[in-house]
């Protein structure tokens, strides 16, 4: 069973100047902070309500980890599932021919860990976490959504629903986008497809393919409150503006300046 968003993994060059932003301006939390030396990486983990952001710093270049920071820059690396039952899912997903990376758990940030490849998730790296007995767990909410850019919504909603068992609750219309929201825990999964072969959306796919959108939506009560603590940090932010959602308020930092993870502040979700 997936019960929640566990964490998004983001790569980067240096954890340390990362957490300037992520603990001492965003005020969150370290959970974990260790180096695994068979992965050839740091990791810290930082609570943000009933998720947190991984930070992976690679400590090697004969890496995977490594290769996809020289090739991709800084961004988000993959989005993380927690499980109570790491081997039952596994076996699961084996019986269902789903392509993994890991047969079996390994030791990770967050607990017993394995990964799903890529190409059984429309371009979408997705970790399986078991955490430790005594790991942060909390009832707060904390990412309002996370977005992967698919080809087609119909199909890749039928994949999520297939290998990790989470249900299209809504498809909404707008900006040229056909955006499905399937909720895991407290957070939305927004699968973001083209309405049509001239959408930007089509050609940033024709180019890119479908992959996992380098963003966190964080709800927050008072949007100019937060737009101007940020300003005050010294990032620069846009004035708020409406979403995508109906009825929303969004402003966000860009991921240039969040080392690689943009961080969308939203209101009226």
């Amino acid at each position: 069973m997936i019960d929640r968003v566990h964490h998004v993994g983001v790569v980067l060059p240096s954890a340390d100047e990362a957490l300037r932003f992520y603990r001492d301006i965003m005020g969150l939390r370290v959970t974990a902070d260790e180096v695994i030396e068979e992965q050839g990486v740091r990791g810290v983990l930082l609570e943000l309500g009933e998720n947190e952001i991984e930070l992976l710093e690679p400590v090697r270049e004969d890496t995977g980890v490594a290769r996809f920071l020289a090739s991709r820059g800084p961004t988000l690396h993959h989005i993380c599932f927690n499980t109570p039952d790491i081997r039952g899912e596994l076996a699961r997903l084996q019986g269902q021919g789903v392509e993994l990376i890991d047969q079996a758990p390994r030791r990770g940030l967050a607990g017993e860990v394995a990964f799903i490849h890529p190409r059984s998730m429309h371009g979408v790296l997705i970790e399986l976490a078991q955490p430790p007995a005594g790991a942060h767990v909390s009832s707060a909410r904390g990412f309002d959504h996370v977005a992967a850019r698919v080809a087609d919504l119909d199909v890749a909603a039928q994949t999520w629903r297939n290998v990790l068992g989470i249900e299209l609750r809504a498809t909404v219309q707008a900006r040229g986008l056909r955006i499905g929201q399937l909720h895991c825990g407290q957070c939305v999964i927004e699968l973001v497809a083209p309405d049509g072969p001239d959408s930007p959306a089509a050609q940033a796919i024709a180019t890119e393919g479908e992959r996992a959108a380098s963003m966190v939506a964080v709800p927050v009560a008072d949007l100019a409150a937060e737009v101007a603590r940020y300003r005050a940090a010294g990032l620069t932010l846009p004035d708020p503006a409406p979403g995508v959602l109906p009825g929303t308020m969004t402003a966000t930092i860009p991921a240039e300046q969040a080392f690689g993870l943009a961080i969308q502040l939203i209101a009226g979700a």
